[in-house]
């Protein structure tokens, strides 16, 4: 009304404004997905997947979806996957389902059903050579009389031009 132009809420995005945890205490049941770009403390039930920087599963805190975090501090119990840079999973805890990691420690007393997978860093291809080969000449390499057959098709090829 006085000229000034309203910003879209669609551009809505989540930014980290204060180093405060977010707490989800043991009384709270959330069904859905889960996301924040700073710590969470769930000592309630959380339906759904979590993606978080850190995450502490409080005892009495249950997941039942996927985990995906940067670190993540068990000791309640989860219901699907974890995958996290730093897993710590605590004597109280259980996890039901496959844990990828690249640091993991476990408590002893700790119940886990699923497998341990170590994460590792996505290899970058090397590029051998900077210069491309026609299309023509590489045909021509393919199609060459010393192709990649093995032995007895050689035999076999040789004798069908020889027919």
């Amino acid at each position: 009304m006085f000229g000034k132009k309203k910003q879209s809420s669609s551009q809505a995005t989540l930014k980290r404004v204060n180093h405060t945890p977010s707490i989800i205490s043991e009384d709270v049941r959330l069904t859905g997905t889960l996301t924040s770009q700073g710590e969470v403390q769930l000592d309630g039930r959380i339906d759904g997947d979590i993606k978080a920087e850190h995450l502490v599963i409080g005892s009495t805190g249950i997941v039942e979806g996927v985990v995906e975090a940067k670190s993540v501090v068990v000791k309640g119990k989860i219901i699907g996957s974890l995958n996290a840079s730093e897993v710590n999973i605590q004597s109280s805890a259980h996890v039901h389902g496959d844990v990828f990691h690249d640091t993991l420690s476990i408590d002893a007393g700790a119940i886990i059903e699923g497998s341990l997978k170590q994460r590792f860093e996505k290899e970058e291809p090397e590029l051998i050579s900077e210069e491309l080969k026609p299309a023509k000449e590489v045909k021509t390499l393919l199609d060459g009389a010393d192709s990649d057959l093995s032995f007895v098709n050689k035999q076999a090829a040789d004798k069908a031009k020889s027919n």
